[in-house]
């Protein structure tokens, strides 16, 4: 879930009594549901719309910062399906450089590849950083 000033949002909980055949307006991607939103004392539907488009969000897998909501989300399902890509054999050693070091991240990702490099042969190396790259 996409993080709204660097803090978890939590989203508007569906109405209560809402009835079957009662009317109501939905927001597309995050699907809360909302009763009216002209109503000059309920406007939370075009509230919630108006902060989605605002770029005031981050996606919370690539600390990227400067995305509307549905940007982040996108960008958050990518980052997901690019990390289940990798190989089981390289993650717990890639995980184990990276759980405590306090190191910057070009000097993670240079130590974790030379990891890679030595576990690996070259073909599936390239195989692999090739699909992440895709």
């Amino acid at each position: 879930m996409p993080l709204f000033k660097r803090k978890p949002f939590d989203l508007a909980k569906p109405p209560e009594d809402l009835e079957p055949s009662e009317l109501v307006y939905q927001v597309r991607f995050t699907k809360e549901i909302f009763r009216d939103y002209q109503y000059p004392k309920l406007k939370e539907y075009l509230n919630r719309i108006n902060l989605y488009r605002q770029r005031v969000w981050m996606c919370k897998s690539t600390g990227k910062s400067n995305l509307t909501y549905e940007e982040a989300m996108v960008m958050e399902k990518n980052a997901i399906q690019k990390v289940q890509q990798l190989p089981n054999d390289l993650v717990a050693p890639a995980l184990r450089i990276i759980q405590f070091s306090k190191n910057q991240t070009t000097t993670l990702l240079t130590k974790a590849l030379v990891v890679i490099l030595i576990r690996l042969p070259l073909p599936s190396f390239l195989a692999c950083i090739s699909r992440l790259l895709i």
